[in-house]
């Protein structure tokens, strides 16, 4: 089959089929997609609550819990531990097919009535404000993490411990603001670094100690903004800039910003790959517009994979660990093969088409909250043979009576649940950060909005006021309610107000610096900043021979095209009109070299 133009049925703009895909459909047996890859990518991250938590109503036993979901959330939540018991069987929800009404409107039923887990926890030991997440001991607002001890207002970190404020970091120990580092020991303000300890203010430095405002170092010691000093010399220089005064600190932060912008940086982030296209991808094959993969193997269009293997592929976000064939779905992986258009399907899961919350199954079609069963559709038992006679009239019926959505966007076979069926807000979901719109933007495509709580308590104390040095401020700080500085101007969910907890005060302390100014909302809103876009652009390598073409970086070596501009153009989610300079593969590793 020949590469096909298309127009997205949500935003209008086209888009291509290529061959390969073509080829992937026909083996999965769906129709190719009615939307675009981006807009595809942005109905899945509607499913997707990363850190926001409630306390709630147990619409099972009225007690109050611990929740994903708020009380406007227009479905059943019951407290995990219960959901998970066997004191109730989801099949009791079950419904005949009703042959006169859109498939999916009845699917949207059943996500209404059946019980969901009110978080996605496993193994948690005094950590009970945290979700997405399993095997975590003394951890304050942790999510989407495995392996942790000790921390607090961390997103997506593994086997790390005494970790606060840090993102996409696996095996870390006292770090703190830390950013898509791995094996790293007391991080602080770093990002992209990998074994290294005692790093302060450092991007892109593998196997350094004792570094300072550095970039792009390779094993070295004793650095500062990427000059050698001796051992003493370079403990005086650090304890010079009094990093222990919040005033010093901020000052700091955009000088080291500042640097950072006067070297190059590679195109891309991966190793270990073979054909690959995309961002941060690692240790995969054959992966092709992905973003944040690891173990992948023909994959495209695919999202945050890192755990693996996942293989054989497309728009498939979140999770992974041993899947394959899975298409348009979310959270699922752990040993699952052939989901199509499914939602936290995992655990042995074997040909599941719409359906959701559902584990240890096979042959499922259109049901919610379903263990350990085989061939139902909307939670109702058939034989084998019925099965398999309703499923191809089930398709027939959604192509000849779709579900068409509240703006008027079309539903037939193929298609993962529109934006309204979601539990969740839009300002809830991670597509709130990859693809931020106002609340009228967000409405007027058709998501919901969930409008910030009022809360009973008022700030006693003004972030402006706090001292300034870490070493002046006393336990009683623990009792206040200290105002954000943004007081909810920044658009990031600001919570206006927050409180210490002692765990980090005392981390504080022995980290030797100041408090922060921001509640934890608006701090992961300045952090994930570093996180390169979901999205790719074509571009040129911006060598012009003996330095950057801006001017501002020197070679230090002379590369293979001499003094001319590089010519190798490549996709890299380095937008143009950045101030980064970006060098393609050959010309950044002769400069790290």
């Amino acid at each position: 089959m020949t590469q096909e133009t298309r127009t997205c049925q949500n935003c209008k703009n086209p888009f291509q089929i290529d061959p390969e895909d073509f080829a992937f459909y026909e083996k999965i047996k769906v129709p190719p997609p009615t939307f675009c890859p981006q807009c595809r990518m942005q109905r899945r991250m509607v499913w997707r609550n990363d850190k926001t938590l409630y306390i709630r109503k147990d619409d099972h036993t009225g007690k109050d819990i611990f929740s994903m979901f708020s009380d406007t959330a227009p479905i059943t939540v019951w407290d995990h531990v219960e959901w998970w018991s066997d004191s109730w069987d989801a099949m009791e929800y079950g419904k005949d097919i009703d042959w006169s009404r859109p498939f999916l409107e009845q699917v949207k039923e059943l996500i209404r009535e059946v019980p969901w887990a009110s978080r996605a926890v496993h193994n948690l030991v005094r950590s009970d404000y945290c979700n997405n997440a399993s095997d975590l001991k003394d951890c304050y607002l942790v999510f989407g993490s495995v392996l942790v001890e000790n921390s607090a207002y961390c997103l997506n970190i593994s086997h790390s411990k005494d970790c606060f404020d840090c993102g996409y970091v696996g095996n870390g120990e006292l770090s703190y603001e830390g950013f898509l580092n791995l094996h790293c020991y007391r991080a602080i303000f770093s990002s992209h670094c990998a074994s290294s300890n005692d790093i302060l203010f450092c991007r892109d430095c593998i196997g350094v100690s004792n570094c300072f405002g550095c970039v792009g170092l390779r094993g070295k010691s004793y650095y500062i903004f990427n000059e050698p000093y001796s051992k003493e010399k370079y403990e005086e220089k650090v304890k010079s800039f009094d990093l222990a005064s919040h005033k010093k600190l901020q000052e700091m932060k955009e000088r080291v910003r500042q640097f950072w912008l006067r070297y190059p940086v590679r195109y891309v982030h991966e190793y270990h790959n073979v054909n690959t296209t995309g961002e941060y991808i690692y240790e995969s094959r054959n992966v092709k517009d992905s973003f944040h993969i690891k173990g992948g193997e023909n994959l495209r269009y695919c999202q945050y994979l890192y755990t693996p293997t996942c293989r054989d592929s497309y728009d498939h976000f979140r999770y992974g660990l041993n899947s394959e064939l899975v298409y348009e779905s979310v959270v699922c992986g752990d040993n699952a093969s052939q989901l199509r258009f499914c939602y936290d399907c995992r655990l042995s899961c074997l040909d599941f088409q719409y359906c959701l919350n559902s584990y240890f199954s096979s042959y499922l079609f259109g049901c919610v909250g379903i263990r350990s069963k085989s061939y139902c559709i909307l939670n109702t038992q058939y034989s084998k043979e019925e099965y398999e006679a309703l499923v191809p009239k089930i398709i027939a019926h959604m192509n000849a009576m779709p579900y068409t959505d509240r703006n008027g966007r079309v539903y037939r076979y193929g298609e993962f649940f529109p934006p309204e069926f979601s539990p969740f807000a839009y300002n809830e979901t991670v597509a709130h950060d990859h693809f931020p719109l106002t609340q009228e933007e967000a409405r007027a495509a058709g998501y919901e909005w969930k409008e910030a709580e009022k809360k009973n308590h008022s700030a006693t104390r003004d972030a402006k006021n706090l001292p300034d040095r870490i070493a002046d401020v006393s336990d009683d700080v623990l009792k206040d309610t200290i105002a954000c500085v943004h007081n909810r101007t920044c658009g990031e969910q600001c919570t206006v107000a927050f409180r210490l907890i002692p765990t980090e005060l005392t981390f504080y302390r022995k980290m030797n610096l100041p408090l922060p100014r921001l509640c934890p909302n608006c701090r992961h809103a300045a952090r994930i900043q570093q996180r390169n876009p979901i999205q790719l652009w074509q571009r040129t390598c911006q060598c012009a021979g003996a330095a950057s073409e801006n001017g501002v970086y020197q070679n230090q070596v002379l590369h293979s095209h001499g003094a001319t501009p590089c010519q190798n153009e490549f996709e890299t989610s380095y937008a143009p009109g950045r101030q980064d300079i970006v060098y393609c593969k050959s010309c950044y590793q002769n400069e790290i070299t």
